[in-house]
Formats: structure tokens, sequence, C-alpha cells
């Protein structure tokens, strides 16, 4: 079947309700027979019947009735999508559609999708260069029967009437949602009607500890790390290292973490905040402890082997590997770029204040050229290992990971932590256009629609 990018837009001909009105070239192009009658014309999970009447036009165009247009729930202006042609089925096919789901704040004016809003839009180019028609929608834009969206027009995102996807990238912020009802019947018919929605789910940190740690080869790059189940957990990790970390397994962007460290004259608890450090100095554990149970009791923690991690610049460095998958099995690293966190702060996060540098630059303050090339190549073999481990046994479709390492001053490597839905903005911007990973989610979303609709046939 020969595919093409097609310009499509409306027309109101009263005596042209039912025809599609193809140019000659793209008749050609798709090797329409010219006396085909009517033929299926298929969007998304819509259908038409419609006669093909050919125009004298060179360029690849398509004029479509509006009564089709909204019958497919296109929108009623000028778009661009591909078209192919199954002379077997005699059947139009336009598309793939892609989507993204997240949140949005319905008091912006004009709409704004927060912190990926920028992202959806390079998605979105991406995606026109493919001739894939794209969209984002939230979760009560969902329906069975049709469903919203808002695809990006003249710069602004404008909501329509939108074709069911034919992939759908999850980019939910809120792990309430993702365990709503709403979400449950959303992706109970995702999967009747064999649509690929990747990245479907939050992995915490106890989880993907324990998927990581049951990998042998990967064992040596992870910290100490227990879930607090007890006070005795959290005190043997306290007395075993110097300094332990407390995160929430549910966290994010560095929110929440505690950083204990204890000598002979007693403990002292430092909480990472916005503005700096909290400091509390305590004479015993039990006083400690007494202090953070009001915090351990409201949601889960790990405590993890502090690392006597590289610095740079006398701040705390991490690195940011941003991996995507090709293909079922294959992952491939799209970004990688060092975090030095903020004066006063001993997370890296860019949401704490954090800076970006190039890893090369990062590394090559503390040790040789040649030394330097060698942890990155490492860094970068061990987050594909990473993505692997947890792509195979997460129990859900990923087809991104943004992982966390770090090095100590030897050069060892230590895995911190992996998120499902990795910060779009801990990535190096060397141009203008779509960032690598805008290209490979498109790309891997095009992989999914191809591999499933195989699948149902």
């Amino acid at each position: 079947m020969n595919i093409e990018k097609i310009d499509v837009s409306p027309h109101l001909t009263i005596y042209g309700r039912k025809n599609i009105r193809i140019s000659h070239s793209l008749r050609e192009k798709l090797r329409l027979p010219f006396a085909s009658g009517s033929s299926k014309v298929v969007c998304g999970r819509n259908s038409i019947f419609a006669k093909i009447v050919c125009m004298n036009e060179e360029h690849s165009h398509v004029s479509v009735h509006e009564e089709l247009l909204k019958e497919l729930s296109l929108p009623v202006h000028s778009f661009t999508i591909s078209i192919k042609y199954d002379s077997e089925r005699n059947l139009l096919q336009l598309g793939p559609v892609f989507a993204v789901l997240t949140e949005m704040n319905a008091c912006e004016n004009p709409i704004s999708f927060g912190s990926i809003d920028l992202f959806c839009r390079e998605l979105a180019s991406c995606s026109f260069d493919k001739g894939i028609f794209f969209y984002v929608f939230c979760l009560s834009d969902f329906h069975k029967e049709k469903m919203k969206g808002y695809i990006l027009r003249q710069n602004e995102w404008q909501e329509c009437s939108v074709p069911h996807p034919s992939a759908v990238h999850n980019r939910i912020h809120s792990r309430t949602l993702e365990k709503s009802q709403d979400f449950f019947n959303m992706t109970a018919d995702f999967i009747h009607h064999k649509v690929p929605y990747f990245n479907d789910r939050f992995l915490n940190k106890w989880e993907v500890h324990q998927i990581l740690s049951s990998n042998s080869h990967l064992t040596p790059f992870l910290p100490k790390t227990e879930l607090i189940t007890s006070k005795t957990v959290l005190n043997s990790m306290v007395q075993l290292y110097p300094a332990v970390f407390l995160k929430p397994i549910n966290g994010s962007q560095g929110k929440r973490i505690y950083r204990i460290s204890h000598s002979d004259e007693g403990f002292e608890l430092d909480y990472s905040t916005f503005s700096g450090h909290l400091l509390r100095d305590y004479l015993s554990f039990d006083e400690l402890f007494q202090s953070l149970l009001p915090r351990i009791k409201k949601e889960a923690f790990i405590v993890q082997e502090g690392i006597d991690l590289l610095n740079y610049e006398n701040r705390p460095m991490d690195f940011r590997i941003l991996c995507h998958k090709r293909n079922f099995s294959q992952w491939k690293i799209s970004s990688a770029v060092a975090r030095v966190s903020a004066e006063n702060q001993f997370v890296a996060n860019l949401a704490r204040g954090g800076s970006l540098y190039t890893i090369k630059d990062a590394l090559s303050s503390s040790f040789e050229l040649s030394e330097a090339d060698h942890i990155r190549k490492l860094l970068n073999e061990l987050s594909l290992e990473i993505a692997e481990a947890l792509g195979m046994f997460s129990g859900g479709l990923f087809g991104e990971f943004g992982i966390d390492l770090a090095i100590d001053s030897g050069g060892h490597p230590w895995i911190i932590e992996v998120n499902t839905k990795p910060s779009k903005n801990a990535e190096e911007r060397k141009s203008l256009g779509a960032r690598p990973s805008a290209r490979s989610i498109i790309d891997y979303c095009l992989f999914l629609s191809e591999s499933y609709k195989d699948e149902s046939h």
C-alpha cells in the first residue's frame, strides 16, 4: 500500500454531500481505480462510505464534505494527515491518530498543559511532519462513542471532536487519577479495541528497587535500600551508614526527602526545601524517630544508604539519562545530561533550582578525558540495562524512562531512581526544533500502531 501525506480541506457543495474529491496526482500515487464507485473511508474507529471524485489538481489534496468530516470526528477546517489505499478491501485509511493523555487547567486562557505544554507542541510538530493526526486529551474528554481533544492550530490549542486514537502516551501526573474508575474504564476500552497505551502507570521507588535488585548484574550499582516497616529497620540502617536518605516511595521532583547523619554527638536531620535546608539535631535515635513518625505514618518511605557522591564545584551532581523504546525489545538513549544542585540543596532536581551541564563538561573537571569518556559510556550502558529490566518485568507497557544515576569519587556508578513520567525540563536543547525525546515518542507510537493493527487483523 502506498502512503501519502495530504492536505485535507472541507467543502459544502450540496450535490457532493457523499463525495470525497481527490486530486488527479494523488489518485495516481495511491493507485486508485478510476471506476471504484463507493469506497470505505476509515479514521480511528469511525468509518463512512463515500464516492471518490477526481479533481484536476497537481498537488496531493483531498476535499471532504463537512458532514463526512463530522462523521469521522475530524476538524471542519483544513488539516494535514496521511492517507493510504488498500485495493483488496477498497479502503481509504486516514491516519494514524496519536494522543497524549494528561491534565489541564480549565481556567487558563489560552489553554495550556502546564509543564509539558511545550513538549506537546513538539509532539504536534513531529506528528505533522509525518502526516499523523495528533491531539491532547484529558480523562474527562474520553467517551466510548465520541471524544473531545485539543489540536494545535495557529499556535493555540483548540478544543474539537477527535477520532479515537491509534496509540496513547500516558502523561497523567496524578497517581489518584490513575487509580480512578474513569481511568480503569478508559484503559479497559483501549484493551478491548487493541489500542496500545504506554507508560500506563507510575512505578514506585520500592517496586523499581525490587525489580532491579532481582537482576544480579545490576545489584553492584544499587545502594542498600529497605522499606521502612518498623523502627528497627530504620535504626539498623542509621547505625550501619554515616548517612542515609529517606524517600517517599511515591515522591517526585526531589520532594519530601530527608537526610539523616549521625556521629558521636547524636543525629542530624536535614530536610530539603525550595528555600534551602531545615536542620534539626537530636541526641538520641528515639528522639529522632519520634520526630519522623508523623511523616512515615502518613505515607510509605524507603531508607537508602547515603553514597559519598562526586560533586561539581562543591555541589551534589547526578545524571539524567532518557531512554526510549525502539520496538518490542530494543531501547535507545535519546538524551543524557548532568544535573548540579543549587546552593544549599542536596538534591539536583531542576525543580529544586538545579542546573544542567553536558556530561562531558561535568566529568572533565574530575577525570582525565579518556576516563571521563569511559564513565560516560558506562552510564549509557547501565541505563539501557535498567530500561530493559524494567520494561521486561514491570508488568506494563513502557516506552520512556528517565533514569537518574550518580557516581562516587572513584568513578563507580550508582542507581538513584527511575521515573516513568520524567520531567521535560531536564533535557539539553540544542536547537529550536523538536527535541530527540519528542521524535522518539512519535516513532514508538508509529511502531505500536502498526504492530497492534497487524495483531488485530
